[in-house]
């Protein structure tokens, strides 16, 4: 609410977000990344002249984090307890990243850049949405062809075929998100959607979560939504 009346900054409020869920008990963090990507999309509304405005409006509120938006996001991720891969710089992982933050005045679009090529995530802070744009107007298309839930499910598998989940890849390696995502692919061959529904069992038996997929599909629905979209 406070982000769609355009009250807070993106790191605070992802942070206050966190803390809601831990305050009710929930210890999952499941709904991490969607909240890091719908919390500047919220705020983006607050100040958009319509739906035509709101790429414009996204690029200025992630134009304008600051170093505090950045120590406010790595507060709230450790407080998540999210997955993430490791890295060198900046790492989401390490304890004095804070510090190294402050130091380097790194501003969180900053740091979402410096992890662009291995998180979907922060890769559509860097590109300003970019496939969460373009998968929002899959949506449209698919289910207006194939329904509600169909249209979903096959945008999703397209969107897990196209580009391995970065969630499966740091818990599980770079071969098996590429394994995964050619699975979605004669997944989204099949039109009764039967192999995506073994698919689906074969992941839950293996404990894998294409997580990183789910919360741009989340975020894609949100700009659907945004746009006018009815079901």
């Amino acid at each position: 609410r406070k982000a769609a009346q355009g009250h807070g900054s993106p790191g605070s409020l992802i942070l206050e977000g966190v803390q809601a869920w831990r305050d009710w008990n929930r210890s999952s963090n499941t709904h991490f990344g969607s909240l890091v990507l719908m919390i500047p999309i919220s705020l983006a509304t607050s100040s958009a002249s319509g739906p035509e405005r709101l790429e414009e409006e996204l690029a200025r509120v992630l134009e304008e984090t600051t170093v505090q938006d950045a120590v406010d996001f790595y507060r709230a991720f450790e407080l998540a307890g999210a997955r993430v891969a490791e890295v060198e710089e900046f790492s989401l992982l390490a304890k004095d990243s804070e510090n190294a933050i402050c130091l380097s005045e790194k501003t969180l679009l900053e740091l979402m850049q410096l992890s662009m090529g291995h998180d979907i995530v922060a890769r559509e802070w860097a590109t300003n949405y970019r496939r969460s744009f373009l998968l929002a107007e899959r949506l449209v298309e698919q289910t207006g062809k194939f329904g509600l839930n169909a249209g979903i499910v096959r945008t999703f598998l397209a969107a897990l075929a196209e580009v391995p989940d970065s969630l499966i890849s740091a818990k599980f390696g770079p071969e098996k998100a590429q394994q995964v995502s050619r699975q979605a692919a004669e997944a989204l061959a099949d039109t009764t959607l039967e192999k995506a529904r073994r698919m689906d069992c074969d992941l839950l038996e293996e404990d894998i979560n294409p997580g990183s997929t789910a919360d741009l599909i989340a975020a894609s629905l949100f700009i659907s939504l945004l746009r006018d979209l009815r079901f």
